[in-house]
């Protein structure tokens, strides 16, 4: 382990502590060049660069512009109409004497010869049952459409608060690893010490060598989590996948929630109501229970009749467009349905079965997340005490660490005891972490489950988000 160069005794290890103290000065200054990504930013590109965010947008558009479509089939309706024909027809010759002619000049009466027809024709409907039902359907189909961007945009923020999250908390356990690091090499100088001195025996640095090459391994795995959160990210947000960001926790590195946060989800009755309320899934099921309501409706007024007013007026001329010869009408029409093999009784059976699925889909999607806010609710308490829990592992496998380097320096404790001790003080920090951005993604998932989850980017600048469940 030990050569020698110019009657010099060299420590490798102390050769690549030197590296690694060079290459931490060297990473910093490559990591200003990062641009900062809070939260906030990241939920605001997400909402901006998300195509299916951009494709339920232009769906509620589109049904805007449907339900209008449909409403103008009871404005009137105003149109002209021009028509030229000329007609012949052998009906109308006649074998006369030599020398007379008829009496009767049939081109003039539009039997034969050119007739010009200029119209202008009004038509207004006055009752439809099937035209209203539709744009009632219309109606819904423009709220369901709301309800299902609404809906993408929570999925959105979602699942980018999500990603950003799995980034601080691998940016977190890779610190975690770095502490893990410092103190394995602090333990290898003591012990190369203790050994050159004839204090410790030759194993006390073997075994301090593999508890620093133990953490240089956990660091690597770290930094590689903490890339593939980053790609996550991008994916979700949609940059580039090979864009690089510096994150900052913030408040939420030191989170640690409120009993009365907890208390406050243990209420699942008033939870609930919340999600039926406010959850765009349950909203968008229940829209399509009436949808199928309306659509029986709609079957059921096939039986009923329709009536509609017009009138015209215009002229028309035979031979040549003198447009002299005035014409006008006016009509009234009812249309009453009597029998068209019975279609109207089938379409009304079939759309009620549609009406009794569509009702049971819709129990099952309350259901489902009735079971997810019960779920997360369980879930945030289990978080929040093993938090806890955590929390006071670490102080106390950092004050053992700490007495047993201490006593080891003094010579009164045995190596194998502070490498135990590390190993539980890194398992300590790593369940802090764990267990902090846990309950942190499972709050997430619970706004998400009741439709509260904030979709403006400017909620995330602080903490606030985590006080919405009170």
């Amino acid at each position: 382990m030990f050569y020698s160069m110019r009657n010099r005794w060299i420590n490798p290890t102390g050769a690549i502590l030197l590296c690694l103290t060079l290459l931490a000065a060297v990473l910093p200054a490559a990591g200003q060049q990062k641009e900062m990504l809070p939260l906030s930013k990241a939920v605001s590109i997400a909402i901006q660069n998300n195509r299916e965010l951009e494709a339920v947008r232009r769906d509620k558009n589109a049904a805007d512009l449907q339900k209008r479509e449909i409403e103008s089939g009871y404005y009137p309706h105003l149109s002209y109409a021009f028509q030229l024909t000329k007609n012949y027809s052998d009906k109308f010759n006649f074998d006369l004497p030599p020398g007379t002619s008829s009496p009767i000049d049939f081109s003039k009466l539009g039997f034969t010869g050119a007739n010009w027809s200029n119209k202008l024709q009004l038509t207004q409907l006055i009752y439809d049952h099937t035209l209203l039902g539709n744009i009632a359907l219309a109606s819904m189909q423009k709220e369901a459409a709301q309800w299902q961007k609404d809906g993408q945009e929570q999925v959105v923020v979602f699942d980018a608060v999500s990603a950003y999250l799995d980034i601080l908390r691998a940016q977190e356990l890779l610190n975690v690893q770095q502490q893990r690091l410092l103190l394995a090499n602090k333990q290898l100088q003591t012990a190369t010490a203790n050994y050159e001195a004839g204090l410790r025996i030759r194993t006390d640095v073997l075994r301090a060598e593999l508890t620093r090459s133990s953490a240089m391994r956990d660091i690597v795995s770290a930094e590689i989590s903490l890339e593939r959160a980053q790609v996550v990210l991008n994916q979700v947000i949609g940059v580039p996948m090979e864009m690089r960001h510096q994150f900052d926790a913030g408040s939420l590195a030191s989170y640690t929630p409120h009993e009365d946060a907890v208390e406050a989800v243990k209420s699942y009755d008033r939870l609930f109501a919340l999600a039926e309320e406010k959850n765009p899934s349950i909203q968008l099921a229940s829209i399509l229970v009436k949808q199928r309501e309306q659509s029986v409706a709609i079957a059921r007024g096939e039986f009923l009749p329709t009536a509609s007013f017009g009138g015209s007026w215009g002229y028309n001329d035979t031979g040549d467009m003198y447009l002299e010869d005035q014409e006008w009408a006016i009509q009234v029409g009812v249309q009453v349905p009597i029998f068209e093999g019975g279609r109207k009784i089938t379409k009304i059976r079939r759309t009620k079965e549609q009406l009794e699925a569509q009702k049971k889909r819709c129990e099952d999607a309350v259901r489902a997340v009735h079971s997810l806010v019960e779920q997360s609710g369980l879930s945030l308490q289990e978080e929040r005490r093993n938090l806890e829990i955590a929390l006071e592992a670490a102080i106390v496998a950092k004050e053992n660490h700490e007495r047993f380097l201490n006593l080891y320096e003094e010579g009164l404790a045995d190596s194998l005891d502070v490498t135990q001790a590390l190993t539980e003080k890194v398992s300590a920090d790593t369940n802090v972490v764990t267990t902090r951005y846990g309950f942190l993604k499972v709050y997430a998932q619970l706004l998400y489950a009741l439709g509260t989850i904030p979709t403006q980017d400017a909620a995330y600048e602080g903490s606030e988000w985590l006080d919405i469940v009170k």
